[in-house]
């Protein structure tokens, strides 16, 4: 039994986003706390690329209408994807983050909370150093000047406005750091997801449906309390966005935790601080997320480490004066994130390599 989980985590951790291994071996606790023996065997032949039930079965020597009972049955509880195939569904494995962890809304526990906290800290905060990192930065809309050119990734309503459903769920990390005992002050519902499919979440367990006015409030919202949006790093099929603080999202916990500032992919622009209107007091500062402002040393007015700031708008949306703005990159900074998700996973093979 210990066999197929070792399996089915050295095929996990073969996908760019990585499940890497430790000494302790509690990953295979992780995994054999969601996959029962028999669906941890059936992942192991399953890849990034979606394949039907009937070619499954082939490589499986199994029967194809048992094969794809527990394949449909796998992926309503969230361990692997579906998708419309040639005339029925296809199957897919999904990595650990982002993937079928943050599906595991609905059966979190205390236990698995516990474990992963401890998998996390003995051995995948590793895979936030590397690039492309999973998540990016989206700034707050209202922050973004008004007079420049934006591309349209770098604005959280674009994908809210093309989709055609929309829903909200907790944030997995503030319920995982709750259960350990660890919880922030931060709200838990607060998670949106999208879908070009018209009430695609109408029937969903897991999910809360929404309207477009309620998901576009949700930001503006996590706005006021400090959180970051961030989503993933790509720039097509996008197809949520997650609200963030570094005391318990799993990305930004790289950065305050353990110093890797490649956790989070940046926004275009970072802000900058109008000295003759600054009056350091200190709003700005409680409102950072990644403690890139400090009040200088006459306390006269703030300054600011660019090499901490990720573009997010927090700061700028606090300050009462005016003081901060945010700034577009010049073009040879700017970082455009990978336009597909099959863009990301080369990038990120590539850097893994290189490891």
């Amino acid at each position: 039994m210990q066999d197929i989980y070792k399996q089915l985590a050295h095929a996990l951790d073969g996908i760019p986003n990585g499940f890497p291994e430790t000494e302790s071996g509690v990953e295979l606790k992780l995994l054999a706390k969601l996959f029962t023996p028999e669906e941890a065997a059936l992942a192991c032949q399953l890849t990034l690329e979606p394949q039907s039930s009937k070619a499954i079965a082939q490589k499986t020597g199994q029967d194809e209408q048992e094969t794809f009972t527990m394949l449909k049955s796998m992926t309503k509880k969230g361990l692997i994807e579906a998708e419309r195939g040639e005339g029925s569904l296809a199957f897919k494995l999904m990595p650990f983050i982002v993937g079928f962890y943050e599906r595991q809304n609905a059966r979190i526990d205390e236990e698995f909370a516990l474990l992963f906290e401890t998998y996390y800290r003995e051995a995948f905060h590793k895979m936030m150093s590397l690039k492309p990192s999973v998540h990016r930065v989206i700034p707050i809309e209202k922050t973004i000047p008004l007079n420049i050119e934006v591309m349209p990734y770098e604005r959280a309503s674009t994908y809210i406005e093309n989709a055609q459903s929309w829903g909200v769920l907790p944030c997995i990390c503030r319920v995982q750091k709750r259960l350990v005992g660890q919880g922030c002050k931060h709200s838990e519902e607060n998670c949106l997801v999208f879908s070009q499919i018209p009430k695609a979440f109408d029937r969903t367990d897991a999910i809360r449906a929404i309207s477009k006015e309620d998901a576009l409030g949700i930001l503006v919202d996590a706005g006021k309390e400090g959180l970051v949006h961030s989503t993933g790093n790509v720039q097509k099929g996008v197809n949520y966005i997650c609200n963030c603080c570094t005391c318990s999202c799993g990305v930004l916990r790289g950065i305050a935790e353990f110093g890797e500032l490649n956790a989070v992919g940046r926004s275009d622009f970072y802000v900058s601080v109008d000295e003759s209107l600054c009056t350091a007091c200190g709003v700005c500062i409680d409102r950072c997320q990644f403690k890139a402002l400090e009040i200088n040393e006459d306390k006269s007015v703030c300054s600011i480490n660019l090499v901490r700031c990720y573009g997010c708008g927090l700061c700028v949306s606090a300050c009462a004066l005016g003081a901060l703005s945010l700034i577009q990159k010049p073009a040879v900074e700017i970082e455009p994130p990978p336009v597909t998700e099959a863009e990301w996973r080369e990038k990120r093979a590539n850097a893994r390599t290189e490891m």
